[in-house]
């Protein structure tokens, strides 16, 4: 299970180092608010090159955000590699996630709700992916679950209580951004083509009829913090699994081939979209 881990700038920092080490992965999770940086000194010695980003039509909130989340990155990866956080630099991922250069391969998945910042971090060669929402969020269960969920995932939240099945729902969805971030296809990936059986805190990713996907080159853990949040993370195999480079017998895409999912491409080029082009199957977590 990929141990979750609250960080503020004062730290515990030396924890994430262990459990990378132990693990493989880990997840920080901390409040903007926290993170947040005065003057345009900071501003821009946080932000980098990424200072182009920080336009004037972006809300305060949003701003503050955006070098929140860059002086987490920059700290937690520092000292995970032993750097100085003002070294490193964030560039941008095809799918528009963050990543590191200079920062010896560590990879970075980034999600946010409100003022809470969730980062998820894998040692080279282990991708991952993390997505948070609100436990309480409201959701309309049939509509939401007829777009992003399997015939059996359907199946499993209609034999779920009704007053849990906004609850399970959430975790689904969450548990599918993250997977389709740690592929690095965001949102493009067709949720209803993969599934998850849910465990205690633990999920196994099955095909559309419920049935698991093997070898199971993926993890996937959720958490649910304190203060009522989920938080799902999915990461992949080892770079020296002989199945990490290769096709599952379910066609699932394996982590370093995310376009062996059967119809893919067909999926993607039929997807609605909304007036900025983007799917509009997403949760309210945005990489910031």
């Amino acid at each position: 299970m990929t141990p979750l881990l609250p960080v503020t700038p004062d730290g515990p920092l030396d924890v994430v180092r262990e459990a990378l080490r132990h693990h493989g992965a880990a997840v920080v999770h901390a409040d903007a608010a926290h993170w947040a940086v005065d003057g345009e000194r900071e501003t821009v010695r946080w932000l980098g090159r990424e200072l182009g980003r920080l336009d004037a039509s972006l809300p305060p909130a949003a701003r503050q955000r955006l070098v929140a989340s860059r002086r987490l990155i920059k700290t937690v990866a520092g000292a995970v590699i032993g750097a100085d956080p003002g070294e490193l630099e964030i560039t941008r991922a095809p799918a528009g996630g963050p990543r590191l250069r200079g920062a010896g391969g560590l990879e970075l998945s980034l999600s946010h709700t409100g003022s809470l910042l969730t980062l998820a971090l894998g040692t080279s060669g282990w991708p991952v992916g993390a997505d948070v929402e609100r436990a309480t969020r409201r959701v309309g269960v049939e509509p939401l679950a007829r777009r992003v969920c399997t015939p059996y995932e359907r199946a499993v939240l209609n034999a779920t209580s009704p007053a849990e099945r906004p609850l399970v729902l959430l975790r689904l969805w969450t548990l599918k951004e993250a997977y389709a971030k740690g592929l690095g296809v965001g949102t493009r990936l067709p949720f209803r083509t993969f599934g998850f059986r849910l465990c205690a805190r633990t999920a196994v990713l099955v095909d559309d009829g419920g049935r698991p996907v093997r070898p199971p080159e993926w993890r996937f853990t959720t958490h649910r913090t304190d203060d009522g949040h989920l938080i799902s993370v999915a990461v992949g195999g080892p770079p020296d699994a002989s199945a990490f480079h290769r096709r599952n017998n379910s066609g699932m895409p394996s982590a370093r081939n995310p376009g062996t999912l059967p119809q893919l491409e067909k999926s993607l080029s039929r997807r609605p979209a909304n007036s900025q082009g983007r799917p509009i199957i997403s949760s309210s977590s945005r990489l910031v």
